[in-house]
């Protein structure tokens, strides 16, 4: 990390697991915080998941590279007095447990705010702090649904399907980012700390902009539309020849370049597609007739001529195929170092600077800070030493390895 760094300075306890907090730290982690996570004795349970019994699934170190591991028990009124002594020498705390959670273990953000009085505490939870629905489980699923996505996603004929990233956790690791970025302004200039209360149902019902205006102006409720647009067309994907899908969109002001491409002059006269509106409106007509002139050549031969008249289009890339493009190459969305990061390939975050580090190092082994974090909250040897022995922390020293 270079002293350039956005985040240089903050310190980050994690006290997440799933993927929407970790998520979130990861982010801050990336543009430069130091991040430490909290795990219990037995370790964050992604780092199980497709485990080859190291301790460092590749789930785990997706999201938790750059950050250091203090194992401790908050069970243990030691263990809670150690993560709030961190949280007094700390910045930001971010947690997502069920509401209620951090308050029985007397480290939430009423306990805490006396005595960090500019902390920036951060919770992100299924359905928020307040509500009648405030204590009900929150999962990417039942959030997808309940705020109103899943009944936009899926094919034309009413086939509903969930998204295929978990959109509700990464997006609201996402906004917990941004309101921690906010609140750590206003924190720095004097205005004290802040609590932020981060839903995965309530990031789902945010992006819903186009869906309640085409409500709100039709008075009909909107259903999926596969890959088409709510409000333009033509504007989604066709197969081709080969099998392959293609999208396309924006094409208003380019319209007679694309039936020229298409050879299909007779279109430029027919009132049904005469303007953008039109064409909206006699979407499904339009786009029987552009997929069959799409099935007659390759993917890659169509995007290549599109690409040449000045039509905004793309291929549908599978994972294989992003992972090896050359574009997120270029700009270091998958990082390949196996020696440095214990993995051979880590999706990067999304911010290209010079004051964002992004990916720098691997994902810790359980515990593997918690000595020299103890020493940094000012906990004697003879302290430590008591600790571990109670079993209220773990400490584990790397391999060579792994180091």
């Amino acid at each position: 990390m270079t002293e350039t760094a956005f985040l240089a300075g903050v310190r980050v306890l994690d006290v997440t697991a799933a993927l929407a907090g970790p998520y979130c730290t990861t982010i801050l982690s990336d543009l430069g915080a130091d991040v430490i996570k909290v795990e219990p004795l037995g370790g964050d349970p992604m780092r199980a998941r497709m485990g080859d019994g190291t301790g460092l699934s590749l789930p785990f170190a997706m999201i938790h590279r750059n950050k250091r591991s203090l194992a401790v028990d908050l069970k243990n009124e030691a263990g809670r007095a150690l993560v709030a002594r961190l949280a007094e020498r700390s910045d930001v705390l971010v947690e997502n447990f069920r509401p209620g959670a951090m308050k029985k273990l007397g480290l939430d953000w009423d306990a805490l705010r006396h005595t960090c009085p500019n902390l920036v505490y951060c919770s992100i939870s299924g359905f928020g702090q307040t509500g009648p629905k405030r204590d009900l489980k929150g999962l990417d699923l039942i959030a997808q649904a309940y705020g109103g996505l899943m009944s936009v996603t899926g094919s034309a004929e009413g086939q509903l399907a969930k998204a295929g990233y978990p959109v509700s956790d990464l997006g609201s690791g996402m906004w917990g980012a941004i309101g921690i970025l906010g609140a750590l302004l206003r924190a720095r200039s004097g205005g004290g700390g802040a609590y932020i209360d981060v839903a995965l149902a309530d990031t789902i019902a945010s992006w819903s902009a186009w869906e309640v205006s085409d409500y709100v102006g039709s008075g009909e409720i909107p259903g999926p539309l596969g890959t088409a647009h709510r409000l333009a067309a033509p504007y989604q994907g066709f197969e081709c020849s080969d099998g392959a899908t293609l999208v396309l969109g924006a094409v208003d002001r380019l319209w007679p370049r694309l039936l020229e491409l298409l050879e299909l002059p007779g279109l430029d006269d027919d009132p049904r597609f005469g303007s953008e509106y039109e064409r909206f409106r006699n979407r499904d007509v339009l786009a029987e007739i552009l997929g069959e002139r799409f099935r007659l050549a390759s993917r890659d031969y169509w995007v290549e001529r599109l690409v040449e008249i000045g039509i905004p289009c793309g291929p549908v890339k599978t994972i294989d195929e992003i992972v090896a493009d050359e574009q997120y190459a270029a700009r270091g969305m998958f990082v390949h170092d196996d020696d440095r990061l214990g993995y051979p390939t880590l999706v990067n975050t999304p911010i290209v600077a010079e004051g964002a580090p992004r990916t720098r190092r691997r994902a810790p082994q359980l515990g593997e800070d918690t000595l020299e974090v103890m020493r940094d909250a000012g906990y004697e040897q003879e302290e430590i030493q008591q600790m571990l022995d109670a079993n209220v922390v773990a400490a584990h020293v790397p391999t060579e390895s792994l180091a």
